[in-house]
């Protein structure tokens, strides 16, 4: 199979960023059985990993996303959220998804992002399915429960107003939108019924994400993340304020130990109390996780799939979380992990498994085979290419397919 590739991102290893991790995992799989011509835009960094993505490509074609000045900004948002045709990057996404379509005569395009998706040339005529990962707008709802700052409160509410229009212009020019949870595809379907919605959950590294030989601190319980994340921060808030408390007053020694890059002041303030402590922008957080009796995951908000659970998972720590942390995960509590409702029934949680090791090894090693079973990257791909051959053939059924010259 011949897959067009574009990404509103370049996609590499190790990398922070959704659409550059997912996207990263799946070429690696994909490429051993098919080609893949890359187009990227480039953010950030991007541009210095370039060698990453070579080797698992036919073709790699990028260009930079490019500073505005405030009158095209202006025409670029009027632009988009009028009828959906974004402006910026435009002309260099048209050109180089026609050369390469031209050149290499794709199968199917695969297009990371709502961003790129609404800069891809609607007119190629080949089956075209569009990752966005979550459901934007829930996002946008999710996050206002949030403690946030005035600015990023007056980010989301525009964002409930706008992303709705642009996403009924966009998503229905795919043959299918890829969301990670079954809840995000559910509230897509609500507000967009012209786009057609499907799950394909996100995976894990199995390879990278081994439970490492490190030496368990007793007593401890770990949380992991981007520590500037409003969900992320409100839950580390959240368990450090109502949850470990409660545990301290049965186990006195207990440690609350917050791993994860770019803590926000409310977090570093946090490893100011007794028992809490701090592990920032760490090269390798595996070793300080696993290093950890219980992971904690008292997240409540966020869309599509937590990948924090599913490294835990992977990395043979027992869980404790909120239903909030589970969404989009295919797993039973008491079995995989442990889903509780309010503060202290996540304590007595905690604490039950703190004194009973034999459960928490049990709990632990299920986790790590669901992965196994149903979220290595392996499986997710395999799911990928069901799905291009699915909307390859519908869309030969219906006379649009493309014949190679």
């Amino acid at each position: 199979m011949k897959i067009g590739w574009i990404s509103s991102s370049l996609p590499y290893l190790p990398s922070r960023g959704g659409f550059r991790i997912s996207g990263a995992n799946l070429i690696k799989r994909l490429s051993k059985r098919h080609t893949i011509d890359l187009i990227a835009i480039l953010r950030e960094d991007d541009a210095n990993h370039l060698d990453w993505v070579a080797p698992y490509c036919e073709s790699v074609a990028t260009f930079p996303l490019r500073q505005r000045s405030v009158a095209a900004r202006a025409a670029n948002f009027v632009s988009t959220y009028a009828v959906g045709k974004q402006l910026n990057a435009r002309a260099e996404m048209h050109g180089e998804a026609n050369r390469g379509f031209q050149s290499k005569q794709w199968d199917v395009l695969h297009v990371e992002g709502g961003f790129a998706g609404g800069v891809v040339p609607a007119e190629l005529p080949l089956a075209k399915v569009l990752s966005v990962h979550d459901a934007e707008v829930l996002r946008a709802e999710e996050m206002l429960h949030c403690e946030l700052s005035f600015r990023q409160k007056m980010n989301y509410r525009l964002r409930k107003i706008t992303e709705p229009r642009y996403e009924r212009f966009v998503y229905p020019r795919y043959e299918r939108c890829v969301v990670f949870a079954e809840r995000d595809r559910e509230f897509n379907e609500r507000l967009i019924p012209e786009a057609k919605f499907t799950v394909i959950p996100n995976g894990i590294d199995l390879d990278f994400y081994q439970p490492q030989p490190v030496e368990k601190q007793p007593a401890t319980l770990v949380f992991h993340g981007h520590l500037s994340y409003p969900p992320n921060v409100q839950a580390a808030l959240e368990f450090a304020n109502e949850v470990f408390p409660l545990i301290q007053a049965q186990v006195p020694g207990a440690v609350f130990s917050l791993v994860g890059a770019s803590p926000a002041p409310e977090i570093r303030a946090l490893a100011s109390r007794p028992g809490i402590t701090l592990a920032a922008d760490l090269p390798d957080l595996r070793a300080a996780l696993c290093a950890a009796a219980v992971y904690v995951c008292p997240v409540r908000f966020g869309t599509g799939i937590k990948n924090k659970i599913l490294e835990a998972m992977a990395l043979g720590l027992p869980i404790v979380g909120y239903p909030g942390s589970t969404a989009g995960i295919d797993c039973a509590s008491g079995t995989h992990l442990f889903v509780v409702n309010e503060p202290q029934e996540f304590a007595n949680q905690v604490l039950a498994l703190l004194s009973a090791p034999g459960v928490a090894t049990r709990i632990a090693r299920a986790g790590r085979r669901l992965v196994e079973e149903k979220y290595s990257w392996e499986a997710r791909a395999a799911e990928y290419e069901r799905l291009y051959e699915q909307v390859i053939a519908e869309r030969r059924a219906a006379g649009n397919g493309h014949r190679r010259s």
